[in-house]
């Protein structure tokens, strides 16, 4: 297992920024077996990590087990860093949702043997990378095989009006649509509309899976989302258990839920 550090120059962001990957690389046990071996004509499906309010890329190096899961799994894990971004082209001008819809990806398959191919592509998230997740991946429902949430916050402008005010973080500045949020691409209840609108075209909408603790205290901020994606009959998994917002929640899923949901192994 490979673990990388790239720092580099995004046109998007106008500044230079950094993303870790995880690459997937014979195993110790697999070269004791002599099973180990370079494929140079292999294409690796890839896994867009999102991180949290607070967050970076790192955090998922950290707090999650990725060199087991892409050895296991058999993928390269992208996990960039997006600031308080909201995963928006925000106001202030750095255009972090075209970045990672869009630069990243060229990027990551320009310089690595990543597939290129939308069946290989998926994207996950926890807490605000939930939520950016979701957003990109419906936004994008051509280039992603599945989208995952972790905890994400679906009511972004129920969730500012309730916390804001007394948080550390004022995301509000990241959205470039806020207040006037509704029925735009912040919009999670909007985007199911377009989502269903876009299955009953009998176009490819990805499968999404979200799961949330009981003890979140995000977990208001999700429900109203989660009840329209069931009811519109959209591909949705979803799950809940005991647990609060954080990695002692999150892993379990990551592990016996999210890897099986993506790569059904």
């Amino acid at each position: 297992m490979a673990i990388m550090n790239i720092n580099f120059t995004s046109r998007c962001l106008a500044m230079k920024t950094s993303v870790w990957v995880a690459y997937p690389t014979p195993t110790l046990g697999e070269m004791i077996q002599r099973k180990d071996k370079y494929d140079p004509e292999k294409r690796w499906p890839v896994v867009y990590m999102l991180h949290g309010a607070g967050g970076d890329g790192f955090e998922w190096i950290q707090r999650a087990d990725m060199e087991q899961l892409c050895c296991q799994y058999g993928f390269i894990a992208v996990m960039p860093d997006a600031a308080l971004s909201c995963y928006n082209d925000t106001p202030y001008g750095a255009k972090y949702y075209t970045y990672i819809s869009e630069e990243l990806p060229a990027m990551i398959e320009a310089t690595f043997h990543a597939s290129t191919d939308a069946k290989d592509r998926y994207i996950m998230g926890y807490s605000m990378g939930g939520f950016g997740a979701v957003k990109i991946g419906l936004m994008n429902p051509d280039r992603y095989c599945k989208i995952a949430s972790l905890s994400g916050c679906m009511d972004m402008a129920g969730f500012i009006n309730a916390f804001e005010n007394g948080s550390i973080f004022t995301i509000h500045t990241s959205l470039s649509d806020w207040p006037d949020m509704k029925d735009g691409d912040n919009d999670m209840l909007a985007l199911l509309d377009k989502a269903a609108a876009r299955k009953a075209a009998g176009k490819y909408v990805p499968p999404m899976y979200h799961t949330i603790g009981k003890q979140d205290f995000i977990y208001a901020f999700s429900q109203e989302w989660r009840k329209k994606a069931q009811s519109l009959g959209l591909d949705f998994t979803y799950t809940e258990g005991n647990g609060v917002h954080d990695f002692s929640y999150w892993n379990g899923r990551i592990i016996n839920e999210i890897m099986p949901f993506f790569f059904g192994k």
